[in-house]
C-alpha cells in the first residue's frame, strides 16, 4: 500500500480501543504487505499509529515494512510507528529517511517480535533526531520469554546531532530476552542525553543486551574533534615588558607608555559600552571654590578701560618746551590794552 500527500499527514486520536492511523497486516500463512508513505511532513500523535504487523500468535508469515520518507517526522504522546510480529516469524523492517525525527512523551519506532526476530530499523537523517520523556527506539525480540534475536538498529545522521534528555529514560534499544542482543550503529555530528551502557537502566540508555544470551554490539562514530585541544590558559601574572623611554636619545619629551591589564581586558567606555559589576568606580570631584582669577559674568557692568572717541582739534597752544600742540578746546584769548597811544586832534 502505498499514501503520498504533497504537504502533510496527519494521524491522531484513538475511538474507544481503535486507534487510527495506517495499518497492513496477515493473520495466517502469507506475509504482511509493505506500507510505503511520502509526505512534507507525517504527524502521528495521541495514540495512533502505523503498523504493519503479523497480527495472530498462530501466524507464520512475516511482518510487513514500512518505508517512510519525509521532511518531517513528529511520533507523539503514546504514539508508535511499528513493524511487529505476534507469531513465531521475523517482523518486518522500518527504514525512515527524514530531514529530523521528533519523539515525545512515550512516542516509539518499534520493530518487535513476541518469539521471531526483531525487525531492523534504519534511520537516515539531514539534522536532528530528538527523544523526549520516555521515548523509545527498540528492536527487542523475544518479549513473550521465547527465543528470537534482536534487531539491529542502524541510524545516519553525519551532519546533525541526536539529543535527549538523561533524567527522562527515552531509550535506544536492540534487546533480547534468551537470544543474541541485536547491534546498534550510530553515526553523528554530535549525542547529548543518551550514552551506551551494558544493560537498560531508568536514565536514557543505549543497549544491545540479552538477558540469558550473548549481548550484541554498540558502535557510535563521531567526528575526532577535541574542543578543548590547542587550547592554553593565559597568565594571571602580566608579564615585565620593557618599553623604550624616551623617542629621543636624552630627550625628555614625548615619554612612551605600555599598558598590561591581565585577564580584566579594557575598561568599558562609558559612552558606548554598559558598566558592569567588575568596573571601578571613581567619586565625583569637587573644584576648588577658592579658585583665583574669577570673571564675573554681570553683563551690565560696563569696561571703564574703553577708548576715548577721537574729536576734531579746535586749535593749538605752546607747550612748556615750546613745542606746538594741537587741543581739542580753542585757547580762550585774553583782552588787554594796547600800549600805543592813540592821536590826539584837537
Amino acid at each position: 500500500m502505498s499514501v503520498k500527500a504533497r504537504d502533510s499527514i496527519q494521524l491522531i486520536g484513538t475511538n474507544g480501543e481503535t486507534r487510527s492511523g495506517l495499518f497492513v497486516g496477515t493473520e495466517a500463512t502469507g506475509n504482511a504487505g509493505n506500507l510505503n508513505i511520502e509526505t512534507g511532513q507525517l504527524t502521528v500523535r495521541d495514540g495512533a499509529q502505523v503498523s504493519s504487523a503479523s497480527t495472530s500468535k498462530e501466524s507464520t508469515g512475516e511482518g510487513g515494512s514500512i518505508i517512510v520518507k519525509t521532511r518531517e517526522l513528529n511520533v507523539l504522546n503514546n504514539a508508535d510507528i511499528s513493524v511487529s510480529s505476534q507469531g513465531t516469524n521475523k517482523a518486518g523492517d522500518l527504514d525512515i529517511t527524514a530531514g529530523s525525527i521528533k519523539l515525545d512523551n512515550q512516542g516509539k519506532l518499534i520493530g518487535q517480535a513476541n518469539s521471531g526476530d526483531g525487525g531492523n530499523i534504519t534511520l537516515n537523517l539531514q539534522d536532528l533526531l530528538l527523544l523526549r520523556r520516555n521515548s523509545e527506539i527498540s528492536t527487542s525480540a523475544g518479549t513473550s520469554g521465547a527465543g528470537g534475536n534482536g534487531g539491529n538498529i542502524t541510524i545516519n545522521v553525519p551532519d546533525g546531532f541526536i539529543v535527549a534528555v538523561p533524567s527522562e529514560d527515552s531509550d535506544i534499544s536492540a534487546n533480547a530476552f534468551t537470544g543474541r542482543g541485536g547491534r546498534v550503529d550510530i553515526t553523528a555530528k554530535g549525542i547529548f542525553g543518551i550514552q551506551p551502557r551494558s544493560n537498560p537502566t531508568s536514565l536514557s540508555d543505549i543497549t544491545a543486551s540479552s538477558q540469558f544470551g550473548v549481548n550484541g554490539t554498540v558502535e557510535i562514530n563521531t567526528p575526532d574533534v577535541d574542543p578543548n585541544s590547542g587550547l592554553v590558559n593565559l597568565p594571571a601574572v602580566p608579564v615585565d615588558t620593557q618599553v623604550a623611554q624616551t623617542c629621543t636619545a636624552g630627550s625628555t619629551v614625548a615619554k612612551s607608555s605600555f599598558t598590561i591589564t591581565g585577564r580584566g581586558g579594557l575598561p568599558p567606555n562609558p559612552r558606548t559600552e554598559p558598566l558592569t559589576p567588575d568596573a571601578v568606580q571613581l567619586d565625583w570631584v569637587t573644584l576648588n571654590s577658592k579658585g583665583e582669577n574669577r570673571v564675573s559674568t554681570n553683563s551690565n557692568q560696563v569696561n571703564s578701560s574703553s577708548p576715548a572717541p577721537i574729536v576734531e582739534a579746535q586749535g593749538w597752544v605752546k607747550n612748556a618746551k615750546g613745542e606746538v600742540v594741537l587741543t581739542a578746546d580753542a585757547p580762550k584769548a585774553l583782552p588787554h590794552n594796547s600800549w600805543v597811544t592813540p592821536a590826539s586832534c584837537y
